[in-house]
């Protein structure tokens, strides 16, 4: 599960009220609003819980116990108004403070302890390192323990209390140590966020300086040619000259038309919703509509020996990687445009185990129509940078038939720093070993056990079965679904089967209900996204209406049988959404919530520097659309027309290209200006 609301330091300095601390340590703050409502709520939870539960025992507390656990109570809770400035000083003082009020009131079934240090440890391991928060786990653990060790009734009462502490200090620990790790990560991502604008703007200029350099290197060089040929052939008065010079004037000004949409063609959508299969055949289709053979393969990873799964079907890609593969096709097609125009272009995007292939291959040019260059060579580099950047590698070079080919291979999982287990299994294990252990105890072991007189082969196989139902838990964040069907069928099984035997056995679903909870949890906080998990709970609940029916039916005389069922049904079915409809919607608050915000920061970040160079060519198209193109469709035309008429018009016609050219250079240059503007 999620940890709570704790935060360490944001991005973007301290906050009011913070000040330096130790090195390495993040700044030291002075003590906030929250900082002292927290302690308050706790002061007053921990006090009117404890005379809850002992108002209803046959010994309440006498009143210098009272005061003794009032005054340890307060003492501790104020001592955590400096959880997160001193987490460790804290952390001593409260673990003293609730064992001296555990030992005031001799009774171990009151709150004297184990809130605030809870609270405590938990800052301790969002404010330190791994080391020293197993240190404070490990010692608050032992004072507990050695506090209430003279305290126990019995060794039922003792195996039950130690394992729920166990399970707690370790779960608290990870519990920190994830809120840690998760901050952290956030706070790394909202500084790249922070710097995105930056990197946006970097992006943009870069754009703006190549549009700048190739429209002048291409369209000015050939237009001032068209100005200085056709006005000296004008006043040499030669038709010959007129006709050959009109004749290379409709040449380079189609040359200049076709180096232009080029440069400026937008290739693909402007968004980057959906997955590949969506976003490359458009990406391929607006190629093909501007003369580029374009063929587009894509396959899944096989779901079977002969049925292979459409790359559509198979689990969606993670934002990083789905956007690095785009830009990668989208680069390399850019390259085979400018450098192999008209040659045919092959993409192949496979989705193999663990990984995504993508192969872009052209053949040669035809050796008839040469292509200028318009790159700036950072093609390949970035396209490599962008693969190394999600893991992956990339190679380009030429191929056996002459032309080029460009291979990328993207693994479909993050490679993480971390090697063995880390804190999610520590809690992960924490769960399961709570969920496997606390019925098997409350069930066999005296002084009240559930199952009484039992022979030791019927124990050893109800505390197996016991034991297996909670070993779906260890995959509740990879398959979150799977292990709550699991655990479901295996609960479904139990409650069916054991209810011949001895209803107390279908009494322990009870007990173990706590499973059913963390797989709820675990369903609406790790499903993919898109998923609907809202049905969780309202499965769930199986299992309890069923044994609540049986348990209710077999206490009931068999005349009032026909009403018990449906009775039974709908108020176990009831209760039980009741119950785990909560942790359904905290799953979905706080886990959902955090990996959507890192998806779409994600997301953001790896398309605002491809969005920038896209609107610089957005707005050089609209620039050259009405004005250079324009100008130079009609010195093409005029030429043409020119060619076709008599020497009159040839010779007029050469006047008319001449003025449309320098139209052209002036619109060009105008278009210049304008890119130069910050």
């Amino acid at each position: 599960m999620s940890g709570g609301s704790e935060q360490t330091v944001p991005a973007g300095g301290p906050r009011g009220g913070e000040i330096a601390g130790p090195p390495g340590q993040g700044p030291a703050r002075w003590p906030s609003v929250a900082d002292f409502a927290v302690p308050a709520v706790l002061a007053c939870a921990q006090l009117f819980g404890t005379w809850l539960l002992t108002s209803v025992a046959s010994t309440p507390l006498g009143d210098r116990q009272w005061m003794g656990l009032t005054g340890c109570v307060i003492a501790s809770c104020l001592a955590l108004i400096w959880r997160r400035a001193a987490p460790g000083p804290v952390l001593a003082a409260t673990v003293a403070l609730s064992a001296v009020g555990l030992l005031i009131v001799q009774r171990t079934d009151t709150l004297a302890a184990g809130i605030t240090d809870g609270v405590a440890l938990y800052s301790l391991a969002v404010h330190r390192g791994g080391r020293t928060a197993l240190a404070g786990g490990l010692a608050a653990f032992g004072v507990a323990f050695a506090t209430a060790l003279p305290l126990e009734q019995g060794l039922g009462d003792l195996l039950v209390n130690e394992t729920v502490n166990v399970v707690f200090y370790l779960a608290i620990t990870a519990l920190g140590q994830l809120r840690r790790q998760y901050t952290e990560r956030r706070r790394r991502i909202a500084e790249q966020l922070a710097r995105t604008e930056h990197e946006r703007r970097a992006a943009a200029g870069t754009e703006r300086e190549r549009l700048a350099r190739d429209l002048h290197d291409v369209a000015g060089h050939h237009l001032s040619a068209v100005v200085v040929h056709s006005g000296a052939v004008a006043r040499l008065d030669d038709p010959d000259l007129t006709a050959r010079a009109l004749t290379a004037a409709a040449d380079t000004g189609r040359d200049v038309l076709k180096a232009l949409s080029r440069l400026v063609d937008v290739m693909g959508p402007e968004s980057e919703d959906g997955d590949l299969d969506t976003m490359l055949p458009a990406l391929c289709e607006g190629l093909a509509r501007v003369g580029v053979p374009v063929s587009l393969a894509i396959e899944g990873a096989p779901a079977g020996p002969r049925r292979p799964l459409p790359l559509g079907r198979a689990k969606p890609l993670r934002p990083e990687l789905r956007t690095a593969a785009y830009r990668i096709v989208q680069e390399s097609l850019t390259n085979a445009m400018r450098y192999a125009s008209g040659a045919p272009v092959a993409v192949e995007v496979a989705r193999v185990p663990g990984a995504v292939e993508i192969t872009v291959a052209n053949e040669a040019p035809p050796e008839a129509d040469p292509v200028p260059s318009l790159g700036t060579g950072r093609g390949i580099a970035g396209m490599r940078e962008r693969a190394e950047s999600v893991g992956g590698t990339l190679t380009a070079g030429p191929s056996e038939t002459g032309g080029w080919t460009v291979r990328a291979v993207l693994p479909t999982s993050p490679a993480g720093p971390r090697r063995g287990p880390g804190w999610p299994e520590v809690l992960d294990g924490s769960v399961v070993l709570l969920c496997a252990a606390l019925p098997p105890i409350l069930a066999f072991t005296p002084p009240e056990p559930i199952l009484r007189d039992w022979s030791l082969g019927g124990a050893v196989l109800v505390v197996a079965a016991l034991l297996l139902r909670a070993v779906p838990l260890w995959w509740r964040r990879r398959a979150p679904w799977t292990s709550l069907g699991a655990l479901l069928a295996i609960d479904v099984v139990w409650a069916c089967t054991t209810s011949v035997y001895s209803p107390a056995l279908v009494g322990l679903l009870a007990v173990g209900a706590m499973a059913e909870m963390v797989a709820v949890y675990s369903v609406a906080g790790h499903s993919r996204p898109g998923r609907f998990t809202w049905p969780a709970p309202f499965v769930a609940v199986l299992p309890w209406t069923l044994a609540w029916t049986i348990l209710i039916s077999t206490d009931s005389d068999s005349a009032g049988g026909n009403a018990i069922v449906p009775f039974g049904l709908l108020t176990g079915g009831m209760f039980g959404a009741l119950v785990l409809l909560p942790f359904w919607a905290w799953g979905r608050a706080v886990t959902g919530r955090g990996q959507r915000w890192e998806a779409a920061a994600l997301r953001t970040m790896a398309a605002r520097a491809g969005e920038a160079a896209l609107a610089e060519r957005h707005r050089v198209a609209l620039g050259l659309r009405g004005t250079v193109l324009d100008h130079t469709a009609r010195l093409v035309r005029t030429a043409e027309a020119g060619l076709a008429g008599t020497p009159d018009d040839a010779k007029a016609a050469l006047a008319e290209i001449t003025g449309q050219a320098r139209a052209a250079l002036l619109d060009m240059r105008a278009l210049l200006d304008a890119l130069e503007e910050p």
